[in-house]
């Protein structure tokens, strides 16, 4: 008896258990309401010639070799080090800041406050903001607060109610301090970028015999749920293999609970007649909520094209339940988490439903979380 399995979004979680399923037999339906695949990873290619990340910049960074093995089998990567500067009060700095940034921002202060990190700390270790305001030293609890008042951008979702640290990985380090001159934002064991960007690598891991899938298609359009058994229509036909779904989970149920918030950034792209803008991939600033990030893919995408480059904006994040956009991240609140639990709850009366992915799960998840998360859920 053949094995069958539907896949709804085709993100980068979706994309990944579509492979995982197809190699281990199964045969594999798949459906993405967009008229690309990508969600969050999604690429275009500017008048002038640069690729970019439509949603924002996404580099790729993990501590898993098993997680690099699996998507070098769909892409060529390069080694890429991710640098990321904060402008704060007219000074530019590396951040997580580190002692280049002490002594820019500090002065003749830089020396007093590196020696007390490196005595409470250690050398070459990152240190939270938590940890500072909790150390109980009058001077490293004034660095904390500092950091506090001019890089930590608002609006942004932090790791649990009494933590500081934010929860996405691109802004997750913007509060931290690097006891030694490291420049280097993300901490993890592989640090890579696909050459020909993210979407072809999505494309090389759909393509396969027992795979296929359909844009522009609202899955649900022609898969039921029956709740009083916990199983699924597909087509008025029961449907007995696994059900991957990707998206947000108040849309499975019709959103009879209402919908759940995201929170999103205004986005937008400018083409510059010169060959960098940026001294660095990207340039946040916490004190100017009209452009808290800009991002230059030259950096990321190894497209130098002399005398053109192109750089993302992303202005102040909001609430919205609307999906006219990409979301950035869950709206994280007690209310919209006792929201998510009712769904979740519905959710758990399909046994052969497997939910993955940001925004099916409800949580900020890495491109390298993601595909672990498929693996772990998956078990193939």
């Amino acid at each position: 008896m053949s094995k069958e399995a539907i896949v709804i979004g085709l993100g980068i979680s979706g994309c990944t258990a579509a492979r995982l399923l197809a190699d281990a037999g199964y045969s594999v339906t798949c459906f993405e309401r967009e008229s690309h695949i990508g969600g969050n990873l999604f690429e275009d290619i500017r008048p002038n010639g640069q690729r970019i990340q439509t949603c924002g910049p996404h580099i790729f960074h993990t501590d898993s070799e098993d997680v690099y093995t699996f998507l070098r089998r769909f892409g060529n990567f390069y080694p890429y080090t991710h640098r990321v500067l904060a402008e704060v009060s007219g000074v530019v700095v590396p951040v997580p800041l580190n002692f280049a940034s002490l002594r820019a921002l500090f002065g003749n202060k830089a020396p007093a406050l590196q020696d007390k990190l490196i005595s409470l700390f250690g050398e070459n270790k990152r240190v939270s903001l938590s940890r500072l305001l909790s150390c109980g030293d009058t001077s490293l609890i004034g660095l904390g607060k500092y950091i506090h008042e001019h890089l930590q951008i608002p609006n942004i979702n932090r790791k649990g109610e009494e933590a500081l640290e934010a929860c996405d990985d691109s802004y997750m380090y913007d509060t931290f301090v690097e006891t030694s001159e490291n420049d280097n934002y993300y901490p993890d064991k592989f640090q890579a970028m696909p050459i020909l960007g993210f979407v072809p690598l999505l494309e090389n891991m759909l393509s396969h015999k027992k795979i296929t899938y359909q844009t522009d298609t609202d899955a649900l359009a022609r898969l039921s749920l029956v709740e009083e058994t916990g199983s699924f229509l597909f087509d008025g036909i029961p449907f007995k293999g696994p059900v991957i779904y990707t998206p947000s989970l108040d849309l499975l149920f019709g959103c009879r609970y209402g919908r759940l918030p995201f929170r999103v950034s205004n986005i937008s792209f400018e083409d510059i007649d010169q060959d960098y803008y940026l001294k660095s991939a990207s340039l946040t600033n916490a004190e100017n909520s009209a452009c808290v990030r800009i991002s230059e893919s030259k950096y990321f995408t190894l497209i130098d094209t002399p005398g053109k480059t192109s750089i993302c904006k992303e202005g102040a994040y909001s609430t919205a339940v609307s999906r006219q956009s990409e979301p950035f991240e869950p709206e994280i609140t007690e209310k919209s988490l006792a929201c998510y639990a009712r769904y979740a709850a519905l959710a758990r009366k399909f046994s052969s439903l497997h939910l993955l992915g940001r925004l099916a799960c409800y949580k900020n998840m890495s491109v390298s979380e993601c595909i672990t998360q498929v693996m772990t859920e998956l078990s193939l």
